[in-house]
């Protein structure tokens, strides 16, 4: 995720009192219609449980070289 991209989804969360995941399954709602869409319970509750760590995001390139580096111990 793009620095600016991150520093405006923080700050609508805060201005609405939601979490940035909250905003980004309702643009993806808005985006993909998956609202309507049977979802398995199980799933959505990882889902939620993931959106809540507000983790942060780089570019998937750079997460998959540092979760490399991990697993190697390095």
């Amino acid at each position: 995720m793009r620095p600016g991209t991150y520093r405006l989804l923080r700050e609508q969360a805060c201005l609405r009192g939601v979490s940035m995941g909250q905003l980004v399954r309702e643009a993806l709602e808005r985006q993909y219609g998956t609202e309507g869409r049977a979802v398995d319970p199980e799933k959505q509750r990882a889902m939620e449980k993931l959106f809540e760590l507000e983790a942060p995001v780089a570019d998937w390139l750079e997460m998959k070289r540092e979760i490399e580096k991990g697993r190697v111990g390095k």
